[in-house]
């Protein structure tokens, strides 16, 4: 499949990857006055899609050998490995990341003499030949040590890299986050940023910024704007992640683990259909993008890779997809009076289920899940 190429604005060009539900986003910015012209390539895509994406540059700017420069938020291989064969296309383009990143960068051959160090700009920006300004907005440990954002303010533009990325869970129209997004960056952050410590260093720098970004363009998922920018931000803000959930949950992940096989073992007793009920639970693992979120052994869940509560909101959406009104609602009842038994906190989303219009969220991030 071809790359998804989506003009944002008059200066901003969105490129993604075919990988619904967990795409791969770089953007094409072209900055310009009437005398300067400057492209700048944002996180390029893996070199799985190399060939593609240089057809698209050729398309948007005539060719590779026009990229003025290339930044990296980070070393991960889906937005670094093909920088490298970009660069050798074109002998004009510089790189621009953090010395962090470059430590790991470097052993795709790059040539050092065309790097130029984020550490190195006076107050970590610089001001282009088209009077526009780059910033860069370090952000230790969202995921990774020396990952940096690039804020644009006269464009009000963020790019934000793994921070505020997430799985797709919308629909699959349109590249622009709503509502419904947040459980696909929730789960991203949960499994992929290290803790609530740095995520709200993050966030903080964020609400520093000077204008306040009015456009969001992360590395994965759906692009952030305006109203639901300060929205997102303040959940993630409140959200338990990486080594925090795994401690805040670590001293009653045995009883929670209980808990979960005793109702996954009543769904055993009521379901006629054994072999409909393991696929059920062999999809709840099904995405080839993510770890693992359960682990079962003989169909009993013996691990959570996520938050106990959220894999309780994964078995529920899952089971109640094609159940009846009365075999989804004694699910509820169950779940909610076995997790009373054990003094354990009640979903939410299971608590008081909202009844919706459209489909609901986590309904389809299991059809999407679905390989």
């Amino acid at each position: 499949m071809p790359l998804k190429v989506t003009k944002i604005d008059e200066y901003i060009t969105a490129i993604q990857t075919p990988d619904y539900p967990f795409t791969s986003n770089s953007y094409l910015i072209t900055l310009k006055n009437k005398e300067e012209k400057i492209n700048i390539l944002v996180d390029p895509i893996p070199q799985e899609f190399f060939k593609d994406l240089v057809l698209s540059l050729k398309d948007l700017i005539g060719g590779v050998e026009n990229i003025d420069i290339i930044f990296l938020n980070h070393q991960d291989p889906d937005v670094s490995s093909s920088v490298a064969p970009l660069m050798d296309m074109s002998k004009n383009t510089i790189l621009i990341t953090s010395e962090d990143t470059w430590r790991l960068v470097r052993f795709y051959g790059l040539n050092r003499e065309r790097f130029q160090p984020i550490e190195y700009f006076p107050n970590r920006r610089v001001i282009l030949k088209t009077d526009d300004t780059l910033e860069f907005i370090h952000t230790p440990f969202c995921h990774f040590r020396g990952a940096w954002m690039l804020y644009i303010p006269e464009r009000k533009a963020l790019f934000s890299g793994d921070l505020l990325g997430g799985l797709s869970s919308r629909e699959v129209n349109g590249i622009y986050a709503n509502e419904d997004s947040w459980e696909g960056i929730k789960l991203f952050h949960e499994i992929y940023m290290p803790s609530k410590e740095a995520l709200k260093l993050a966030i903080d720098k964020i609400g520093r910024l000077t204008p306040l970004p009015e456009l969001i363009l992360p590395q994965h998922g759906d692009i952030i704007r305006k109203n639901l920018i300060l929205d997102f931000l303040s959940r993630l803000n409140d959200l338990d992640v990486g080594l925090d959930y795994i401690k805040k949950y670590e001293s009653q992940h045995q009883i929670y683990l209980f808990a979960f096989n005793e109702i996954l073992q009543n769904l055993k007793n009521s379901y006629q259909n054994r072999d409909k009920l393991m696929q059920k639970l062999k999809e709840l693992n099904s995405s080839p993008f993510f770890p693992e979120l359960i682990h079962f052994e003989n169909g009993v869940a013996t691990e959570f890779r996520i938050q106990p509560e959220s894999a309780l909101e994964l078995l529920f959406e899952k089971f109640k997809e094609d159940a009846t009104l009365e075999e989804k609602e004694n699910l509820r009842i169950d779940i909610i009076k076995t997790l009373r038994k054990y003094n354990l906190d009640i979903p939410e989303g299971i608590l008081t289920e909202k009844q919706k219009t459209t489909e609901n969220p986590l309904r389809r991030l299991f059809k999407i899940f679905q390989r």
